[in-house]
């Protein structure tokens, strides 16, 4: 991972992350690892600097089950209308919950007023 990444992953705080699998459309697989941040979802393949997909949580239309032959933990997340990734996950429905609860929650950097300059 690169130190640019390093950084911005501290700074807004890594919600969830494990081992994951991304399938492409031609049902190729890639093995890496999978985070959610406060403001995105990383998938980073094994050996690469930088991520393979980088989706803000803001984008995301809908979160769906799917299942493939005998894997069962299909994460499938369609975002900018149109746009589709398929994560192999350890468990659906941690992932689900963990995406949602990112999602609700306020990421508004507190203001200052000009009662706290005195």
């Amino acid at each position: 991972m690169n130190k640019y990444l390093e950084q911005l992953l501290d700074i807004e705080v890594i919600a969830k992350s494990e081992p994951a699998s991304m399938l492409h459309e031609n049902n190729k697989r890639c093995n890496g690892r999978l985070i959610l941040s406060g403001k995105r979802i990383l998938f980073i393949c094994n050996g690469n600097e930088n991520p393979e997909i980088d989706i803000d949580l803001d984008t995301i239309n809908s979160l769906t089950h799917e299942s493939q032959f005998v894997d069962h933990n299909i994460l499938a997340i369609h975002y900018l209308q149109y746009e589709l990734a398929r994560f192999t996950v350890i468990d659906y429905d941690s992932w689900e919950t963990a995406i949602e609860q990112q999602r609700m929650k306020p990421h508004v950097k507190p203001q200052f007023s000009i009662y706290d300059l005195n």
